[in-house]
């Protein structure tokens, strides 16, 4: 159960004592931002179950870094037995790393009241959302409240008007308590959620009118709801209405589209989100295949239709430390069980699925591929051209080097790239980027592979991507301002761990894996003088498929 006293809500308690009915997560202590200083807020929409589409979604906005998630209802789907546990299964097996940081923001749905709303003589309440989710208190209680995030204020309303039974006094309560919160606030820009939408061409449920309130004179400047299984944007008196349902559960159909509809989409699920860069703001739907279906500015009463297909999603790339532990498992069945803050897994041979689990897990996931070598057996193996094969790897008869000159190989390479994009990696991990060092029968140079390294890293950051440096340590002290994290195999073996002290000095993770008998049989000395360099060191089989693990970490 992730009910939690009241002292729980890290990021947002000195605020809510400032403000008896607002949360607000500053910059600084939310700390997601990309390499830009974008802030990044998320907004999905009837998620309510743990499944295959639902943990794609989890897994896109995870990739964002998203300061905070906020959804439109509909947060889980069981009609019978509304439960604690449900909610944890729906959500907290989901959008877990949120719920347990504070940052973790729902509206209720019809679901979340039962689905019964209709039929006076069914009960239709909140228990087990409420007794789920600790939320900022509003004005009467905490089935809606507002968050402010930097400039961003997020106005999240109880608008199920069928579910209050009241005749519409909650309802008419909290349309007060908008005009007069918003109109007050001085935030740059104003956001407000509802579950019904007061704009909808979906075919299942439509427009609600009577939601259709002055929020162009309260100084709203984008409204989403859900319940529609669509994604759907109209502007009104220079108003974004956002219809954002396409959280993961069974897309729904269009009718005829309504007056002022400019973007629709019902075919890939994804999540909403805001971008806040310096003073400026907009917000994009993007799919879970990385698509930008829409993107328009916040704050302008002209809003820029279209989108740009095949762009990355959000650059906004998690953030590593010196600090982060990791896990390293290229073969075998995947053992999702260790406390890390990295998993390295292959990204060939780990699906998606398993990938947004760990992100539901909370942790950063590596691809490995790689870079510099041919690996027959890899699906994309024929698009090398015969002439980049070069002599067998030393003691990995079935690898050949590649020639990283050849246009072929940066092909295949920004092709794996965007399979790692896709399948939802957070990073990669390009491995043989120092085939210079070896007899790869190749007239290669230093200056050779520093330019592939460098192309390398490019590519990542233009998909979105962390990279990390994979040995390659006579180029680390011209590498470690472009790579984010180093990967490296037996330096204590070798005696090199010293020369990664240029990424430790950078605070960036060094990951390093060590093999030999002489350590597993004495890893005390190992170990002590790994912390003593700020390493993170693994003691591992050399076929790296988890049968055994000993780490420096604890």
């Amino acid at each position: 159960m992730r009910r939690r006293p009241r002292s729980w809500f890290s990021l947002v308690t000195l605020m809510l004592l400032a403000s008896a009915c607002r949360a607000d997560i500053g910059l600084d202590a939310a700390g997601a931002t990309d390499d830009a200083g974008d802030m990044v807020i998320a907004i999905v929409g009837d998620a309510g179950e743990r499944n295959d589409d639902t943990l794609a979604v989890a897994s896109l906005v995870a990739s964002t870094a998203a300061s905070a998630v906020f959804t439109v209802g509909d947060n889980e789907y069981t009609t019978e037995g509304r439960t604690v546990g449900a909610y944890e299964e729906s959500v907290g097996e989901v959008y877990g790393r949120w719920v347990d940081d504070g940052a973790f923001f729902p509206i209720p749905g019809d679901h979340d009241y039962g689905d019964r709303c209709d039929d006076p003589d069914e009960p239709a309440d909140l228990d087990a959302y409420l007794e789920y989710f600790d939320l900022p208190l509003g004005p009467e209680d905490e089935t809606y409240y507002d968050v402010r995030i930097g400039d961003v204020h997020v106005f999240a309303l109880d608008a199920v008007p069928a579910c209050h039974r009241d005749g519409g006094a909650k309802l008419d309560r909290q349309r007060a308590w908008l005009a007069d919160a918003a109109v007050g606030s001085d935030a740059s820009w104003k956001i407000a959620l509802l579950h019904r939408p007061p704009y909808s061409s979906g075919a299942s449920h439509g427009s609600d009118e009577d939601l259709r309130w002055d929020f162009a004179a309260w100084g709203i400047d984008m409204v989403v709801s859900g319940d529609d299984h669509v994604y759907e944007r109209s502007t009104h008196d220079g108003v974004a209405y956002v219809v954002n349902g396409l959280g993961g559960v069974e897309a729904h159909e269009f009718d005829e589209p309504i007056g002022g509809s400019e973007v629709r989409d019902a075919d890939e699920f994804g999540a909403l989100f805001v971008i806040v860069t310096g003073d400026a703001a907009d917000a994009r739907f993007v799919t879970v295949d990385g698509v930008e279906i829409d993107r328009f500015p916040l704050g302008t009463a002209t809003a820029v239709n279209g989108g740009s297909e095949g762009a990355t999603a959000i650059d906004a790339r998690p953030e590593l430390s010196a600090a982060s532990t990791w896990q390293w498992q290229l073969q075998g069945e995947l053992d999702a069980s260790y406390d890390v803050d990295v998993y390295d897994v292959d990204l060939f041979g780990t699906e998606p699925s398993a990938i947004a689990a760990l992100h539901a897990d909370g942790r950063i996931v590596v691809c490995y591929f790689s870079a510099g070598s041919y690996e027959g057996w890899r699906p994309d193996a024929d698009a090398f051209a015969p002439g980049a094969l070069g002599r067998t790897l030393d003691g990995f008869e079935d690898e050949r080097w590649l020639d990283v000159r050849d246009p072929s190989v940066r092909a295949v390479a920004e092709g794996r790239l965007d399979l790692a994009a896709a399948r939802g990696c957070d990073g990669v991990e390009p491995d043989n980027v120092d085939g210079y060092t070896n007899d790869t029968g190749f007239d290669l140079t230093a200056d050779g592979q520093l330019d592939f390294n460098r192309f390398l890293a490019a590519a990542a950051r233009e998909r979105g991507l962390l990279i990390g440096l994979k040995n390659d340590l006579d180029q680390i002290d011209d590498l470690v301002s472009e790579f984010d994290f180093a990967v490296n195999e037996q330096c204590h073996e070798f005696d090199e761990c010293d020369r990664y002290v240029a990424f430790v000095d950078e605070g960036k993770p060094v990951f390093n894996a060590e093999y030999a008998r002489r350590v597993v049989d004495d890893p005390d000395g190992v170990c002590a003088r790994s912390r003593e360099l700020g390493l993170r060191t693994l003691i591992l089989p050399i076929d790296l498929d988890a049968s055994f693990r000993i780490s420096c970490d604890g």
